[in-house]
């Protein structure tokens, strides 16, 4: 709204600030490179070793586990689900999406794996 009254008033100020030609041009980041800490969670089976097989996952791809969380099971079309969190330290996108996958493909999740970077202050 304060743009379209700058118009109305005539007042013609540069949209980002400053005139267009000054601008520096950006350099687009790549995005499985990009560091930081992540929240992934997973729905996986109740059962005994599938927090420590989704550990060494992890850890075969250099990621450093913050916190794990496990929710109470619940049960979803027969089968009984348990919700996982874990929050990553810092790391590359590449090795946590090379994780989930390891991860996906030992069979060890029902839904696809949900990843979410933290971005810190």
């Amino acid at each position: 709204v304060g743009d379209i009254a700058d118009i109305a008033r005539g007042g013609r100020r540069p949209v980002f600030g400053q005139p267009v030609d000054r601008l520096t041009p950006y350099k687009r980041a790549r995005m499985k490179a990009h560091e930081g800490g992540y929240y992934v969670r997973l729905n996986v089976p109740d059962q005994r070793g599938i927090m420590a097989s989704i550990a060494a996952r992890m850890a075969e791809h250099n990621i450093s586990l913050e916190s794990i969380v496990q929710h109470a099971p619940r049960s979803e079309n027969g089968d009984v689900t348990v919700p996982v969190v874990l929050i990553t330290h810092e790391t590359i996108e590449a090795d946590v999406r090379a994780a989930l996958a390891a991860i996906k493909k030992d069979g060890t999740v029902y839904q696809e794996p949900q990843m979410i970077r933290i971005e810190r202050a």
